[in-house]
């Protein structure tokens, strides 16, 4: 079955077992809980166990938070004692919400056909489902949810890091270029620039120059190239993605940290990535 076919893969219908929840790591508490905004999200919490510093701290937001936590492990945990994860994911009981990561992570279009108003338009790659929520989910994840993770906490409001996957790397591209200064820190992790090239194009082109852009991270696999159904295995990094990063440093400005996973396919990278943007987002 294609990575990205219609139907959708096989793991987008998993369940989340969320074992992490179970198990008591030294370095951190875990907790969830439902917050009733937009179509209802789900917040899985890993706090530290020690004293935070003065300033409070550091956290890194993780898109599709029930996938991201299912895949996180208490070794993870112990790469950054100091860190808080923030799970931001949906009110069901598998690891992804595939018509509502759609809707909620691709960018508005006004210029689509059927687009309304604030660009919301039916999504031209998978029937049925509806596309360019982007902004308006923005504006959610650093209000509403952003308010019901920190609540109670002592959290550094200068260092909020952003992490997501496949379309959840989309909207933190999308969420970088424009709205800069939201997270601090950006791990964006195979994201997916196949589902609308020329839109994310058009946003990074529009996007303001930055002098002190904040930073950027890419992750992906060197054995998910986008070939379609019927197409060859893949061997090598989508080449569109890493063109698209890469081109970020002329225009608007950013110095982006690439990394290829050796062995990794598309799914694969959500756990690869974990050793790396951990840590990213306590520098």
């Amino acid at each position: 079955m294609s990575v990205h076919g219609k139907t959708g893969p096989d793991h987008a219908r998993k369940p989340a077992e969320l074992k992490i929840l179970d198990a008591d790591p030294a370095s951190h508490r875990l907790s969830q809980k439902v917050v009733k905004c937009g179509p209802g999200h789900r917040l899985y919490l890993a706090v530290p166990k020690g004293e935070a510093p003065a300033e409070g701290w550091p956290v890194l937001y993780m898109l599709d938070g029930n996938a991201a936590f299912d895949f996180l492990t208490e070794d993870h945990l112990a790469l950054v004692p100091g860190l808080m994860l923030a799970g931001v994911g949906y009110d069901t009981d598998r690891q992804f919400s595939r018509e509502r990561r759609t809707l909620d992570f691709t960018a508005p279009d006004l210029t689509a056909t059927g687009a309304t108003a604030d660009g919301i338009r039916p999504d031209h790659v998978h029937e049925g489902r509806m596309a360019g929520g982007a902004a308006q989910f923005l504006d959610r994840l650093t209000g509403e949810l952003r308010t019901a993770t920190e609540e109670g906490l002592p959290v550094d409001p200068a260092r909020r890091s952003l992490w997501g996957h496949s379309f959840g790397g989309l909207f933190t591209l999308y969420a970088a270029l424009t709205r800069p200064g939201a997270f601090a820190r950006y791990a964006a992790i195979s994201p997916s620039i196949w589902w609308d090239e020329a839109l994310i194009r058009r946003v990074a082109a529009g996007a303001a120059r930055l002098e002190s852009p904040p930073a950027l991270m890419m992750a992906l696999g060197d054995m998910e190239k986008r070939s379609g159904a019927s197409g060859p295995p893949p061997d090598g990094p989508a080449p569109a993605t890493m063109d698209f990063v890469q081109g970020l440093a002329a225009h608007p400005g950013f110095a982006p940290e690439i990394h290829v996973l050796p062995g990794h396919a598309h799914i694969q990278t959500i756990a690869g990535s974990l050793p790396l943007a951990l840590p990213f987002a306590l520098r």
